[in-house]
């Protein structure tokens, strides 16, 4: 074990974050603290009280980095984005919350519109989720659209959308008093999402009313619909409580290496919402570790929660501390009740998920195995690496690269690479390019080194890159990939290599082919789209994307830019921006 003593000891007693790093430079863990000396050190004592994996991890730690923040609340989004980046393989993982969906409302506009993003950032727009699949939102939005007629486009109000000739949007209503009636229905809509139910409906019936009594049936039979419509919703939500508590409740079930997660959320007494979570890395973890790690993450991510939480085991006293959560065990009583079905549901849920996972995984696993045999390598190549060059006849020509470990994508250590040399006549010599630079720095840059290379193309792409890049057969086995006939070419081999048709060790080679083409593409698109919508408005120094946006979103066009008055600029972006966007068109 590496003696790391002298950096402990230089550490602030400060809150932050700290990083294991283990000999192949890869971030084994990430974890938090107050007083990062106190927390590191704890590690290492003679007498620490560590779960086996804890234990196991010491062994590995090479090297140690820690982060400063200002406060717990920091360290704590900041431990969550970084274990979302690295996914360490010591720390326990919410599975696909990368996938996570948020329903957006853009409070800064006159007429705000609703939409689904997969970030939260400062805007000064309300987000409610995460939402744990697609469609589930789309569910949600539906029933939203129905209840309260929002606007879900990106038209100005003076530009009716479709939904607003069908009555569905009223955010194109821009008559006496319009902007007050649209912000009410968003009130009423912010009220449902955070579980209000019986205000919005409450409020709904009296509107409906007071329409009917000025002799307006044509609005109260619409908000006769909407409200009837609201009715049947509260009355399929379970009622759990008399007492209008708001609470969630946390169960899970483990087996092996995963766990199950079921979350109630109870609202007003009603059971308004269960999700379901998979946890992966959780062996060797103990309960209140798996169930700490879950919280952590997930409501790190969670735009709104109530102060309860209730949970089946005992976690430390400062667990909810950062995101303002009692947390209490549940031992009797209906949170109890609750607790034990969200077990029978979390037990069911893992049963149906670890059969797809043990299937996904055993294929990989034989992919490896067919694979290291097919070329002869040392072992199965945990860690494989392709390369693919994407361009349109030779104009933005870009490359990538894609990772698999263990027979799975690891996403968070994908690369793109801009071509710099605009003289490079092929692809071929694109991709040597794309591979002198990934491993020219490789010391430096942290990347562990690749069991197995894979070149998309045929031999004169590997005869090319192993030319111009001396000494890479050294360190990594590389072999190429013909697009037509699937033929593997490598190095030191007269005739191509065809794996067997419907084989393990194919269906791996296709899946991560396939993964490239996709990544380089969709680079490929992005960088395009850049060029070829250039406008006189990306040259004008100190103006960034976000006013650029801005402006053309008010405005529409550069010529209505041009056209418009400085008092209108200056409202939308501000003096100094409209002064800078003046003194250059």
């Amino acid at each position: 074990m590496v003696d790391h003593q002298r950096y402990i000891k230089s550490l602030p007693q400060k809150p932050g974050v700290y990083l294991y790093h283990n000999e192949a430079h890869a971030v084994i863990y990430v974890g938090k603290a107050i007083k990062l000396r106190s927390r590191v050190s704890s590690y290492f004592r003679p007498k620490a009280n560590l779960s086996a994996a804890k234990q196991i991890m010491l062994d590995e730690i090479a090297r140690i980095e820690h982060i400063l923040v200002r406060s717990e609340t920091e360290a704590l989004l900041l431990e969550s984005t970084l274990i979302k980046k690295y996914r360490p393989k010591y720390n326990v993982i919410l599975k696909d919350d990368k996938f996570f969906q948020y329903i957006k409302i853009a409070l800064r506009d006159r007429f705000p519109q609703v939409s689904t993003v997969r970030r939260v950032t400062i805007d000064g727009s309300r987000y409610f989720g995460p939402y744990t699949s697609g469609l589930a939102v789309r569910r949600t939005m539906r029933l939203l659209k129905r209840l309260f007629p929002y606007k879900s486009c990106n038209n100005k109000p003076e530009i009716p959308c479709f939904d607003s000739h069908l009555g569905r949007c009223l955010g194109h209503d821009v008559g006496p008093g319009s902007e007050q009636r649209y912000q009410s229905v968003v009130r009423r809509l912010i009220d449902f999402l955070e579980g209000k139910t019986g205000d919005t409906l409450k409020n709904l019936r009296r509107d409906m009313q007071t329409a009917a009594s000025k002799r307006d049936f044509e609005t109260a039979a619409l908000l006769r619909d909407r409200w009837q419509a609201l009715e049947h919703v509260i009355e399929q939500q379970t009622v759990v409580t008399p007492r209008r508590d708001s609470f969630d409740v946390v169960s899970f079930a483990r087996r092996d290496d995963i766990a199950a997660v079921n979350l109630f959320q109870i609202r007003q007494g009603k059971l308004v919402q269960r999700d379901q979570f998979m946890l992966q890395h959780v062996l060797d973890q103990t309960d209140a570790d798996v169930i700490a790690a879950f919280i952590t993450q997930y409501y790190s991510q969670s735009t709104v929660h109530p102060k309860h939480l209730y949970v089946p085991v005992e976690l430390p006293a400062n667990t909810g501390n950062a995101l303002q959560l009692r947390i209490e065990r549940a031992q009797r009583g209906l949170k109890r009740k609750l607790l034990l079905m969200g077990q029978e549901n979390a037990a069911d849920f893992l049963e149906r998920e670890q059969g797809k996972w043990l299937s996904a995984e055993a294929k990989a696993r034989l992919g490896l195995q067919e694979l290291a045999h097919a070329l002869q390598l040392d072992g199965p190549p945990q860690r494989i690496e392709m390369y693919d060059i994407s361009n349109f006849q030779g104009q933005h020509a870009v490359g990538s690269m894609v990772v698999f470990e263990h027979g799975v994508p690891k996403k968070s250590d994908y690369r793109k690479f801009t071509i710099k040399n605009t003289k490079i006549p092929d692809d071929m010599h694109r991709l040597a390019e794309v591979l002198q630079r990934r491993f020219a720095r490789h010391d430096e840059s942290g990347w562990p080194l690749p069991n197995l290379i894979i070149l998309d193309g045929g031999k004169p792409q590997l005869s090319v890159v192993l030319r111009n890049v001396p000494g890479l057969l050294q360190h990594v086995p590389v072999v190429a990939l013909a697009k037509v006939e699937e033929e593997l070419f490598i190095p030191g081999r007269p005739t191509s290599l065809k794996l067997p048709v419907d084989s393990q060790e194919l269906f791996l080679i296709q899946n991560i082919r396939d993964e490239a083409h996709r990544f380089a593409i969709g680079f490929y698109r992005h960088k395009h789209r850049r060029e070829t919508t250039r406008s006189r408005l990306d040259e004008i120094p100190g103006l960034g994307d976000d006013t650029r946006r801005t402006l053309l979103r008010h405005f529409g066009t550069l010529r209505q830019i041009q056209a418009a008055s400085h008092e209108e600029i200056v409202a939308a972006i501000g003096k100094r921006k409209a002064e800078l966007l003046e003194s250059h068109l």
